[in-house]
């Protein structure tokens, strides 16, 4: 059997990042993928309040949100899901999510009318406990089992069984100042280096996201973002940094984007992404992170 086909004698669990996604190696990680993929924003994760509206990923602290993700079986088999459905603090690599609930529902193999879609479940994130820029992360497995299972770590890059979507609080204000803490993470069995890299989003991939934001994209320019340790206050900045994590650690980094300016109806869009150093698989992607700024009000609003 070619190393990218799909063995369809056991079922074979994707959660779709595009119409097409079969989960195949040539399809993972997802930086690899033309026309761009946002990683971050998985499209088969649908997320909206409850007899309420805010602009598309973001909501209201101390309401329900409904969440509804649809998932693909490619093999023969029908399957029986198990969707696991997680927060995390923002991150590109996830060591801890918190887990919100588990359901199961049947998954025909192959279905030819597309993904199964599951059943709304709802969620309050409670302002108290939930920080205003979160991580949503999905994971199915199933029974009868797949030959390959899957990581139990977060992969929403790497992995088929794995998908993210961020959500930014519509309450947060920043007033001009463009600063976003986040973490890097070792999900990694093994102590590992990683390095970190903030970049405008390409101009296609700007271009598809201003569908879901309903706003005029702008291009950011390198230059005008930095990264840095958020306990080296005073050191030289730059677009990119390396770190040295042991299993399960993470650090807390600072992206800081300067000189931007946004009309009222503009808005552009930063992406951090983190790759390993010194392995095997080194330069491959492992975990992405979305920043969305927009022009309206002096706020910021992150994905």
């Amino acid at each position: 059997m070619d190393h990218d086909d799909i063995d369809t004698s056991h079922p074979w669990l994707v959660i779709p990042y595009f119409n097409g996604d079969e989960g195949r190696s040539s399809q993972r990680p997802l930086s690899k993928i033309t026309p761009p993929v946002t990683s971050w924003l998985c499209p088969f994760i649908h997320v909206q309040g409850v007899n309420y509206s805010t602009p598309p990923g973001t909501y209201l602290p101390d309401e329900p949100l409904e969440i509804t993700i649809q998932v693909d079986n490619r093999g023969v088999p029908n399957a029986l899901v198990k969707l696991q459905v997680y927060w995390a603090d923002p991150a590109t690599g996830f060591v801890n999510p918190q887990l919100i609930f588990t359901t199961t529902w049947p998954v025909a193999g192959r279905d030819v009318t597309g993904p199964t879609l599951f059943p709304k479940m709802i969620w309050t994130p409670q302002q108290a406990s939930i920080p205003p820029h979160f991580c949503l992360l999905a994971r199915v497995s199933c029974t009868p089992p797949e030959l390959d299972p899957g990581p139990l770590a977060p992969s929403p890059m790497t992995d088929r069984h794995w998908a993210q979507y961020n959500l930014q609080s519509a309450m947060l204000s920043t007033a001009g100042n463009h600063r976003f803490v986040f973490w890097a993470g070792n999900p990694a069995l093994e102590a590992g280096a990683y390095a970190v890299n903030a970049r405008p989003l390409a101009e296609d991939a700007l271009r598809q996201l201003a569908r879901v934001m309903r706003a005029e994209p702008v291009p950011a320019r390198p230059q005008q973002l930095a990264l840095r340790r958020a306990t080296d206050e005073g050191s030289r900045q730059a677009a990119s940094l390396v770190l040295e994590l042991e299993r399960g650690e993470r650090k807390a980094l600072v992206l800081s984007a300067q000189e931007l300016k946004l009309a009222p109806h503009q808005f552009t869009a930063v992406e951090v992404v983190q790759t390993r150093v010194g392995h095997e698989r080194e330069d491959e992607a492992t975990g992405s992170l979305g920043v969305v700024l927009f022009g309206y009000s002096d706020k910021r609003r992150c994905r």
